[in-house]
């Protein structure tokens, strides 16, 4: 939570309440990487009691150092911001006097897509009253909602994929049910593949091989 941190108690009791003096940061703006990172930001001022505030943000800490190398006047400024998770950048404003500092956060790296199992495999027996048709489902999920959609990455009518909602909107977690048929099959192995889609994602695409064996009749 954003908090002021000051070294000295005559500061903090000037900084807490302060007026708004007339500050001059050396940078007004700062970009930052999207990991957690600290950094200082030197300014002057024309008095003592200067207001240095984050403005309530949770995920910028501000600390007003003293006066360094004798001078009063210059001061340090120093900030701590949390990483950012979120792909998209954003802006975080520091008052320090009557002037703004504005940090800008990078934004982090888009979030995965994530899928079980990896692969699908079927068997069949062809023989009286056998099932010649089976479902499994396919988990996709990632930590940020995403717009997740499966479908065969090429025509194959033994094999359909279905959404289990009805709901096409972006989630943290999807299943599909994959089912085939081996029905008016010859022996053998037949291979598919699932093409798996959620845009943003950092794997915004991904492929499940899908095997069914139909083995010779008992």
């Amino acid at each position: 939570m954003a908090v002021l941190a000051l070294l000295s108690p005559a500061i903090a009791s000037a900084q807490a309440g302060g007026a708004l003096c007339h500050a001059t940061p050396q940078e007004t703006r700062r970009e930052v990487p999207w990991a957690g990172n600290t950094g200082d930001i030197q300014w002057s001022a024309d008095q003592l009691d200067c207001k240095v505030d984050a403005g309530g943000l949770p995920w910028i800490t501000v600390s007003a150092m003293p006066p360094v190398s004798g001078n009063v006047s210059l001061r340090v400024l120093r900030y701590a911001v949390d990483t950012n998770f979120s792909p998209a950048k954003r802006e975080g404003k520091i008052q320090v006097g009557d002037s703004t500092v504005t940090l800008e956060q990078a934004g982090g790296p888009p979030p995965g897509m994530a899928y079980s199992p990896s692969r699908l495999e079927f068997k069949f027996t062809p023989g009286k009253d056998a099932p010649m048709e089976a479902t499994k489902k396919l988990f996709v999920g990632s930590e940020e909602p995403l717009l997740f959609t499966a479908k065969p990455a090429a025509a194959a009518p033994w094999i359909k994929v279905k959404d289990t909602s009805e709901a096409i909107v972006p989630q943290t977690q999807r299943s599909f049910l994959v089912t085939v048929t081996a029905a008016g099959k010859d022996p053998g192995v037949y291979q598919a593949t699932i093409q798996l889609e959620a845009p943003g994602a950092a794997n915004a695409k991904e492929l499940v091989p899908v095997t069914m064996t139909v083995e010779k009749a008992k």
